[in-house]
């Protein structure tokens, strides 16, 4: 009897969830599921193709009419794509788009996408400043939608209501696009920025800036592979030391020269903060469990991670190797899937609901956008629980220099016992957008190498990054 009141106790407690309406919403309802008669007007149209190597020829010499260009460019690109992956959501089975988190991306998607497709033109830097403020709201209002797409791929695995493969397929463009609206978005606002610094500070006559060739744009940096690996390490490593406070730490050896490139700071390191903690976590466990009750254990040290950087013309591989014990082969290709067994599933679920700071709201907040009224810009408050790792989940999106350590900062203090399940995944995902690989092969008993290459931004034609829509 007691089973069964857990049980109920269980349903009532998400009972809100569980609902495949949601009281209050505009958008979804039992009158009609799907509001698609301005929708499909929008998704008719295509999303117009997009290199990052465009956006580098556009943002050599800014001039007040390229800004304002720029700006129309994205308040009509961004309701094209966004009624893109809308439509895409509507094409799925009923029985997923029910599900409460990807109830939750559908609306908020759908707010986006009519906030966007309200704006009107663009015609002087001053409404540019109003949009770009605007930009920023959304990109900061959407910080949700990661969380609730991770949490959703969990809840589709515990039902068994998609197979993995299309689960994966789902998941990988949603992410995709989501990088692509994003990286667009951010390098408005970036060459936005930059261009009126330097217009206020010459009062109307820009002064021209000498730019690297390879040039990308304000969204993205120089990195130093050396530096952005220790950073990595040395946030990882501190909160792993908390965990072992008596044992010394597993050392990161670096094989090869430093490289300089420029990238998505953010992007960089996410994949390598994950790898890295991957690494690190399996070796001291492994230590452990092959040392604990020896009478010299204390004196041990466990083995370091090796990492070893291997530097061409256009890219660049990473090596991580670790003797943190491997995994049967036979287990290696679901590490790649967002697709989890229902058992495994739930844990990592029970995980996201226990993570300090992640409150997720009972329902996005439903809001009829009514922007540039008269040209004055509502200003949207974001919801106050929305605060702690919910944020910071959704900084390794961020690409302004400003943020860039936020991502590092929340993936250290994340706790390790705190398994999502969607950390490789998620790393793939970013690894093949910018058109490299992460792959690993690994020896069970032993250990494991995760080989990672990236190619170098900006130095030869690149397939459409940005046309991912």
């Amino acid at each position: 009897m007691s089973g069964r009141r857990l049980l109920l106790e269980e349903l009532n407690s998400n009972i809100n969830r569980l609902q495949p309406f949601h009281p209050g919403s505009l958008i979804l309802n039992e009158q009609h599921f799907y509001q698609n008669s301005i929708l499909l007007n929008w998704s008719k149209k295509d999303a117009h193709p997009v290199t990052l190597r465009h956006l580098a020829n556009f943002g050599k010499k800014m001039t007040p009419e390229k800004i304002i260009a720029s700006a129309n460019f994205v308040r009509t690109e961004l309701p094209i794509r966004l009624s893109l992956k809308i439509h895409e959501l509507q094409k799925l089975p009923y029985k997923v788009m029910s599900n409460y988190h990807l109830n939750q991306v559908y609306q908020s998607y759908y707010h986006c996408f009519n906030a966007f497709r309200k704006v009107e033109k663009i015609q002087t830097l001053e409404e540019n400043d109003d949009f770009c403020e605007f930009v920023v709201n959304m990109l900061d209002d959407h910080l949700i939608v990661l969380p609730h797409l991770m949490m959703g791929a969990l809840e589709v695995s515990i039902l068994k209501i998609m197979s993995q493969s299309d689960l994966d397929e789902f998941m990988s463009s949603m992410v995709r696009s989501r990088i692509s609206r994003r990286v667009i978005m951010n390098q408005h606002i970036s060459m936005s920025k930059t261009f009126m610094e330097s217009y206020k500070l010459h009062k109307g006559d820009v002064k021209e800036e000498i730019k690297p060739p390879d040039y990308i744009g304000e969204a993205f940096q120089y990195v130093s592979a050396h530096e952005q690996l220790n950073m990595s390490y040395n946030m990882i490593i501190t909160f792993l030391q908390s965990l072992y406070p008596n044992l010394p730490m597993p050392q990161m050896i670096i094989n090869g020269e430093d490289v300089k490139f420029q990238f998505m700071t953010n992007h960089l390191s996410y994949i390598f903060t994950e790898v890295l903690r991957n690494a690190l976590k399996s070796t001291i466990e492994q230590f452990v469990k092959l040392n604990k009750g020896k009478p010299d254990f204390n004196k041990l040290k466990p083995p370091p991670v090796i990492v070893s950087i291997t530097n061409t013309k256009y890219e660049m591989t990473l090596k991580f190797s670790d003797q943190g014990g491997g995994m049967p082969v036979e287990k290696l290709e679901a590490i790649w899937s967002f697709g989890r067994n229902p058992e495994i599933a739930k844990k990592y679920l029970d995980h996201f609901h226990e993570l300090p700071g992640l409150d997720l709201p009972t329902r996005l907040p439903i809001i009829e956008h009514q922007y540039f009224q008269k040209r004055q810009v509502h200003k949207m408050k974001r919801p106050e629980k929305l605060a702690g790792v919910l944020d910071n989940i959704g900084q390794m999106e961020m690409s302004s220099s400003q943020n860039q350590n936020s991502m590092l900062k929340s993936l250290a203090s994340r706790p390790f016992e705190y398994t999502l399940g969607v950390s490789l995944p998620m790393c793939k995902i970013y690894t093949d957008y910018w058109n490299g690989v992460l792959e690993m092969c690994t020896v069970e008993g032993y250990g494991s190498d995760v080989f990672l290459k990236l190619e170098k931004l900006g130095n030869r034609n690149e397939r459409l990054q940005l046309d991912k829509a």
